[in-house]
């Protein structure tokens, strides 16, 4: 249950067909291509953050000029902003996209795997420079989303290639649900008479619980705010949320409505805090909770809260 997928315009760019090495660069890396622009317009129309509870950036930008492209060209994200007039524009771009820019005078363009298998580079291109601040303005966000959803995809990659167990799936299975973890995690059913377990793992901290109960009446914003803050008050010595910088959504998760819930827990007693996500789902008369947390104090925790997205993504329901 990823982000919406987007329709770019997509025209064929002219490219070798060799051999592609593969794609580098950390999973948050995006190499931003540019002459004659600022690099602090670019962050404010393409940056997205979470709150951890401190404002931590989505993406490392690496900024370079054209004349780079060359020895950045193997990265996984590629940015490549520019104007019919660059070099690099007019060697990518076919002359019908360079048609298409002269008559829009903005256009964007996407295409994977053009210098490396597994890499997505998208290309602003503009009729001339007076247009490049109307271009992120326009397509900024559009752009984000899919740097965002690229850094998802990466994410669950690399997660999937450290090796899930079955044995902790099928050990899962009793308690009414399977998710995708190793044997790294460990699981607590202390409190499985009240349908509420979790599974845990450290260096650093993480955890997700998955609890369940009888309900009929509509789940609201209210009730997902107060029935989270019951739910860790009770079975994790008193977190609660920060409503401040909780974002909540509509979401359809397994074929079932919910919501889902991303934002600030934090824990006074324990002097703690960090990001967390939540699903609630609603399945005739039973209410489904997934709940994933970090513990990561003073360093980066969006790449952990992004594998704990992952995992809870990975959600398969067993009813009886």
């Amino acid at each position: 249950m990823r982000r919406v997928n987007f329709v770019f315009l997509i025209l064929i760019l002219s490219v070798s067909c060799a051999r592609l090495k593969r794609s580098v660069g950390k999973s948050n890396d995006v190499v931003v291509v540019l002459s004659n622009l600022d690099q602090n317009l670019v962050t404010e129309a393409t940056q997205l953050y979470n709150y951890v509870p401190q404002k931590e950036g989505l993406f490392n930008f690496i900024f370079v000029g054209d004349t780079l492209l060359d020895a950045y060209q193997y990265h996984h994200a590629i940015l490549l902003c520019g104007t019919l007039q660059d070099d690099a524009i007019q060697t990518l771009l076919n002359r019908e996209a360079r048609n298409q820019t002269e008559k829009d005078t903005i256009t964007l363009f996407k295409k994977n795997d053009l210098w490396a298998s597994d890499q997505l580079t998208l290309i602003l291109a503009v009729r001339d420079g007076q247009y490049l601040d109307k271009a992120f303005r326009k397509y900024g966000k559009l752009i984000a989303q899919t740097l965002e959803e690229n850094y998802y995809q990466r994410v669950k990659r690399n997660y999937y290639i450290s090796g899930i167990s079955s044995k902790m799936k099928d050990h899962l299975k009793r308690y009414g649900m399977t998710i995708d973890i190793s044997e790294a995690w460990l699981i607590d059913t202390t409190y499985q008479a009240d349908d509420f377990i979790y599974v845990h793992t450290h260096f650093p901290d993480r955890s997700i619980f998955f609890y369940k109960e009888a309900r009929t009446n509509t789940i609201d914003d209210t009730f997902a705010l107060a029935k989270r803050d019951s739910l860790t008050k009770k079975y994790y010595s008193g977190d609660y949320i920060l409503g401040e910088l909780t974002v909540i959504e509509p979401i359809e998760f397994l074929g079932l409505k919910g919501l889902r819930m991303r934002g600030v827990w934090q824990n006074d007693s324990l002097v703690a805090g960090g990001p967390f996500l939540s699903y609630f789902l609603s399945d005739k008369d039973t209410l489904y909770i997934i709940d994933g947390v970090v513990f990561n104090p003073g360093e980066r925790k969006t790449d952990y809260l992004t594998k704990i997205e992952v995992i809870m993504n990975s959600l398969n329901l067993i009813r009886s």
